[in-house]
């Protein structure tokens, strides 16, 4: 058993203390093992050699990506469609007198919206 584990008394928990971080035992053990004791090994730039001889990413490519992306997007909101209770919304909706097409619109700007991120934020 190390030393951290007789010290938690061999459990698995964490106590409040630690998990604020005002805990120095805590923060000893664990800038120790955060430590880089292994020795810088020198490839003599056979890495950079390597990733320069590989082929560029085509254009072909690229589409393919864009399009399996958007694929996704469409099979993921398939599936939320699918498991979305449209009835008790509709009928809460008609309750609550909210406009039918109000609702949907916005539900439907909302998701591309957040589709549209995600798929920009994948390409950066």
């Amino acid at each position: 058993m190390d030393k951290f584990e007789q010290w938690q008394g061999g459990a698995n928990t964490l106590n409040d203390s630690t998990l604020q971080g005002k805990d120095p035992d805590f923060d000893a053990w664990l800038g120790q093992q955060l430590q880089f004791n292994e020795p810088y090994l020198d490839n003599d730039g056979f890495c950079e050699r390597v990733m320069a001889q590989l082929p560029a990413p085509s254009r072909r490519a690229e589409r393919r990506a864009t399009r399996v992306q958007y694929a996704a997007v469409l099979a993921a909101s398939a599936i939320v469609a699918w498991q979305f209770p449209f009835g008790e919304v509709l009928s809460e909706a008609v309750q609550q007198s909210i406009s039918l097409y109000s609702l949907v619109g916005v539900g439907i700007l909302s998701s591309l919206a957040a589709m549209t991120g995600g798929i920009l934020a994948a390409r950066r």
